[in-house]
């Protein structure tokens, strides 16, 4: 998507890193503004390209931005969706573009909303949209495989690590073990590829490209003129002035100053001045019609529909819904064929636990971070029945966060669970158990990370609850599948071969092992990581 070609030329700018690493160094522990999260905006019309790859079972392109959503919820992302709006331009990439809302989207709004992420409908364009709010700091990078985001003025745009694009086919970002692991993605920033030696252009040359060589809203371009020979007029700086005159200048001042500016490229192309192009390009010069660029498409890039030149401000965001995994739940049940209460719930043992955890932490740190500014204390209660300090999860955090849903218990009358403040929270069920082990591993470019022990049976009521029994039962074991959510062994690698037959699904509420991130277990869980760490110690003494 986009003007064709330009990757290529962008590629030795690009950073390889793993997603994990980039949300959670730059995300959470960099904690701008308090958030715990790293930023992104997603173009929606994108996703539902990638969505009609899906081909299994019941609304399989819902299924498709099901588990998306779900691998984004297992870091310290924090995704804002943009739709494009009712002033998008009506023709792109040659085609008419219809006036209609796509018809996934009430699906994937509700998928977007129940994992708790934010979005919103752009005015005009969303990729132009998405550079806009990148521009103003309001996200930290768009994810994206439309190299567009730059000719808008994008400062950081993380490709998307999609297989299904064949740019990405052919150049499969691995991690230092080389191995395709599926977490390592390219970034790219503007004020790399301004900097880069063998680069060097700014948005203005970007824009020039696109005109030059074809984009979305001409794909013909300049007859002859590929992204090579137009990289190298933007180098000579013709985009950047193009790109001022049709910032400043009114359309009568801009059609006029385009005579000059049109004399001035062909005759770099006649006599290679500066020595940028390679070699004397007459024949093209010829070539450049006295109409280029297109005024409307100059402007299509230079002045797109957004919220800043329609003069609304942009809708306040707050980051601060958590998925509600009962919603979540309810919409598995609504959307597809394993929708019943008890395959759900297994398929979600791989699926969507381990992101869960990942939210619940961060959202624990949050709450750290907002006693110590109102300087409470941070530390948890002692048991009434031991005296110790016991660690763990409150499960009344859980409850508050992430369900919409009052909990049923057995032992607790419902009301008297949800609001009594009597009990210890030393005494309530725990999620986080205990740590097992540590690693540095390549899929996450070494950050320190723990492999805790989770009892997962609050997640599994708050999900039970969001069920409300539409569907027919099926057999469970002839149902379950988790491909989607493949557990790792202790060295990170999916545990696929390790038996030649199929193992039954595990009892829901028994423990699992789940990897997470140090930084976020020695914030939330001080005291599990401070016994961990003397076992380890006493280990290393003995040797």
């Amino acid at each position: 998507m986009g003007v064709a070609g330009l990757w290529e030329v962008l590629r030795p700018a690009g950073q390889t890193q793993s997603l994990t690493h980039l949300s959670v160094t730059q995300g959470f522990e960099a904690n701008a503004g308090g958030r715990r999260g790293f930023r992104i905006g997603i173009d929606a019309s994108i996703w539902f390209f990638h969505a009609a790859y899906g081909k299994e079972g019941e609304n399989p392109e819902l299924r498709t931005l099901f588990f998306r959503c779900s691998r984004l919820m297992s870091m310290p992302l924090l995704p804002l969706f943009v739709f494009d709006g009712p002033k998008r331009p009506s023709v792109k990439r040659g085609k008419k573009v219809g006036g209609n809302a796509h018809w996934l989207t009430t699906g994937m709004k509700n998928i977007i909303a129940a994992f708790g992420f934010e979005w919103r409908t752009a005015p005009g364009e969303a990729e132009a949209e998405l550079a806009y709010l990148n521009r103003m700091g309001i996200i930290d990078a768009v994810l994206s495989d439309d190299v567009d985001n730059f000719l808008f003025g994008a400062t950081m745009v993380i490709r998307n690590p999609s297989n299904t694009l064949s740019g990405n086919r052919a150049h499969p970002v691995k991690n230092a073990d080389g191995r395709d692991d599926g977490n390592h993605v390219l970034t790219y920033r503007a004020a790399d590829i301004l900097s880069h030696d063998d680069i060097r252009l700014s948005q203005g040359g970007c824009i020039l490209i696109g005109l030059l060589s074809g984009g979305d809203y001409h794909q013909a371009g300049v007859q002859g003129c590929g992204k090579l020979i137009a990289a190298a007029l933007a180098r000579c700086g013709f985009g950047d002035r193009l790109l001022e005159a049709a910032s400043s200048l009114s359309r009568e001042e801009l059609e006029k100053w385009l005579d000059t500016w049109r004399d001035e490229v062909r005759e770099e192309l006649r006599t290679n001045k500066s020595g940028l192009i390679g070699s004397k390009k007459p024949a093209l010069a010829k070539k450049i019609p006295d109409d280029f660029p297109d005024v409307d498409i100059l402007l299509s890039y230079t002045s797109p529909i957004t919220s800043e030149t329609e003069g609304k401000p942009t809708r306040d965001i707050t980051w601060e819904q958590e998925p509600d995994i009962g919603k979540i739940a309810a919409l598995c049940e609504l959307y597809f064929e394993w929708g019943v209460k008890d395959v759900i719930i297994k398929r979600f043992r791989t699926v969507l636990w381990p992101s869960a955890v990942q939210r619940i932490l961060r959202r624990g740190a949050m709450e750290k971070d907002e006693k110590k500014r109102k300087g409470l204390p941070l530390s948890p209660k002692k048991s009434k029945t031991t005296g110790k300090l016991a660690p763990g999860t409150p499960s009344k955090m859980i409850t508050k966060y992430f369900s919409s849903m009052k909990l049923h218990s057995p032992t607790k009358d419902r009301e008297e669970q949800q609001y009594s403040d009597t009990e210890s929270e030393a005494e309530e069920d725990r999620l986080i158990v205990k740590i097992h082990s540590s690693r540095r591993h390549a899929s996450t470019d070494g950050i320190l990370e723990y492999r805790l022990e989770i009892a997962p049976a609050q997640l599994v009521q708050l999900a039970g609850d969001g069920v409300q029994g539409i569907r027919p039962p099926i057999e469970v074991d002839a149902a379950f599948d988790d491909t989607e959510g493949d557990d790792e062994d202790e060295d990170g690698g999916k545990q696929k071969g390790k038996s030649k037959g199929r193992k039954p699904p595990p009892d829901p509420e028994s423990h699992l092992r789940v990897w997470m991130p140090a930084c976020m277990v020695q914030i939330v869980e001080p005291e599990l990581v401070e016994t961990f760490e003397d076992i380890q110690r006493r280990k290393l003494e003995k040797k």
